[in-house]
């Protein structure tokens, strides 16, 4: 495959909004998720590229086999944000995107590598899209 794809993460109703989103611009996207329950729900739903990481343990964090075009980590809880971050700054050099409804993270996701933190109530995200 030679097409970036988008990483999402974290996925909130707001991650599930921004998936169709995708879906309806046919864009090619990967989710990751640190859930194998997840993981089936979301192959059940038609999502082909899902990715489970053991967010525990740092060994098996192995990037996708395709470019990377940006990381879109919704938050759930600041630690899993946190990880999702951790996990996803080493595999690309492109922006990584954490959308909270909480302006006291972000300078922890600044330090972890986060290239932007989006402060929205709503978690609608889509906009972002907008000059790609």
């Amino acid at each position: 495959m030679d097409e970036n794809h988008i990483v999402i993460a974290g996925l909130s109703e707001a991650g599930h909004s921004f998936i169709r989103t995708l879906q309806f611009r046919r864009l090619k996207f990967i989710v990751l998720t640190n859930s194998k329950a997840k993981e089936k729900r979301l192959r059940k739903q038609g999502i082909p590229d899902v990715l489970y990481i053991n967010t525990n343990n740092r060994g098996s964090w192995q990037p996708p086999d395709v470019p990377i075009r940006e990381v879109f980590i919704f938050e759930s809880s600041l630690a899993l944000s946190c990880r999702f971050v951790q996990c996803c700054r080493p595999w690309t050099s492109k922006s990584i995107y954490v959308i909270t409804q909480q302006w006291n993270p972000r300078a922890i996701y600044k330090g972890l590598g986060a290239n932007h933190i989006v402060f929205s109530q709503t978690g609608e995200v889509g906009f972002l899209l907008s000059s790609k």
